[in-house]
């Protein structure tokens, strides 16, 4: 696949690296990795994505191709990141999608720039209250390699291997030390939690506990493990495609008459 811009933006010091892909529509998506990783297991969610609307793929600082900041950046710092770019660029209510520690990233991001960010997409969302150690979320992940096809292996390795075990362990205490479940509960926009139905990062009860403690939250599950935007993406571009309609509509009105909670099969 080839991007059709790479450029590379500059906040309070640090540089990301932002990948885009599709048309300049009104409807724009704002992607973001989780720990680790890179651009490079987005790329089928992009993909699909690009179809219909433009996509933004970004490479924190730190991560992917990023440089390295001095220090790591917390949930915090990542999110300003994320809403310094949305004001640069001057997209309409982007709708921000997260993947696992990139689920913090959006939902902050959300909460520091409620009048220029759009609903939130929050795909494998941490950090289960249940798991909150670094033990047990590197129990969690050990686990999710068993389940997942061996392209998805290799495309999460790729990407940590870029990004380098010195950063990713750097920014574990900082991904345990945010409280989503509090950040959710204040939330101005919609959010959509999604799952894989085999995902033992977040499992089940967490998942759907983060969508009813949005204001405005739903759940959707579809089959496939941690990496559901890799294994599944046009079933998850359907999905991120439907709540930013959704997102557009008045408050609490649902597209098709959902319930909060759906599963695709």
């Amino acid at each position: 696949m080839r991007w059709r811009s790479v450029v590379e933006f500059e906040h309070a010091g640090t540089r990301t690296h932002v990948h885009r892909l599709g048309p300049d529509t009104d409807q724009q998506h704002v992607l973001v990795h989780g720990i680790g990783m890179g651009r490079h297991y987005l790329t089928p969610l992009a993909e699909s994505l690009a179809g219909s609307a433009g996509v933004h793929v970004l490479e924190l600082p730190g991560f992917g191709d990023a440089p390295t900041p001095d220090e790591p950046l917390t949930v915090e710092q990542l999110a300003a990141v994320v809403v310094a770019y949305v004001r640069r660029t001057g997209m309409t209510r982007p709708v921000l999608v997260g993947h696992s520690m990139g689920a913090q990233v959006v939902v902050e991001a959300a909460l520091q720039g409620p009048d220029v960010v759009g609903p939130v997409v929050a795909v494998a969302g941490v950090v289960d209250p249940g798991a909150r150690s670094a033990g047990r979320q590197g129990m969690r992940m050990l686990a999710d390699l068993f389940v997942e096809t061996p392209s998805t292996v290799a495309a999460l390795v790729r990407d940590w291997l870029r990004t380098g075990p010195r950063r990713y362990l750097e920014t574990v205490p900082l991904m345990l030390a945010y409280p989503t479940e509090e950040a959710v509960a204040r939330l101005p926009v919609p959010l959509l939690v999604v799952r894989g139905d085999r995902d033992p990062v977040a499992p089940h009860d967490w998942a759907d506990q983060l969508a009813r403690l949005a204001p405005d939250g739903r759940l959707v599950e579809v089959p496939g493990a941690h990496a559901v935007m890799f294994t599944r993406p046009d079933e998850v571009a359907e999905q991120i495609v439907l709540h930013g309609l959704r997102g557009a509509t008045a408050a609490g009105e649902d597209v098709a008459g959902e319930d909060v909670a759906g599963t695709v099969r």
